[in-house]
């Protein structure tokens, strides 16, 4: 039976947080940057939020959920959905707050937690989706990276081309003359 996608969202931003955890008592053993510490112990709060989210998600009593007969995979679903909502409207919030801020290290928190949420939210897509929807989507992505590529080039080649039809415009008047 597959897991609920909550679930394992969770686990894998448990380990985060362990691995995070490691890193801070790493960095701190060898006396690294004081805010590259205080950065991962941010991150660490930050994760710390969306378990509590998903938590909440979860623990909720059964009298709270919909029950008219929806399968399980549909309140699955629909659960899955509500916590993807609450991180995309915390990072509207944080980037509300960034355009507010006059504080570059206060910012710089802001835009460490957006992109911890970002990280989370794509964790969740790679699991709603599976691998294989996510690396169509990177493909896709180089595809029109190449596409654009392409494009840049035949414009320089172009302009190539134009600059040569009008060196020789000059050279046939100027032998002409």
């Amino acid at each position: 039976m597959q897991k609920h996608k909550l679930i394992e969202l969770q686990k894998i931003v448990e380990e985060k947080i362990g691995s995070l955890k490691e890193e801070v008592e790493i960095g701190t053993n060898v006396k690294l940057s004081p805010i590259y510490i205080a950065d991962r112990r941010d991150e660490i709060e930050f994760h710390h939020w969306t378990t509590r989210i998903i938590q909440s998600i979860l623990n909720r009593d059964i009298d709270d959920r919909p029950q008219l007969g929806a399968p399980k995979k549909r309140l699955e679903m629909m659960e899955v959905i509500e916590f993807e909502n609450s991180l995309q409207e915390r990072v509207q919030e944080l980037n509300l707050k960034i355009k507010d801020c006059n504080n570059l290290q206060e910012s710089d928190i802001l835009v460490n937690e957006i992109d911890t949420l970002e990280s989370i939210l794509g964790r969740l897509c790679d699991l709603k989706y599976g691998a294989e929807t996510r690396a169509i989507e990177v493909a896709n992505a180089n595809n029109n990276y190449q596409k654009a590529n392409r494009r840049k080039q035949l414009i320089k080649f172009q302009d190539i081309e134009d600059e040569i039809s009008a060196q020789c415009s000059i050279t046939k008047s100027g032998l002409t003359s």
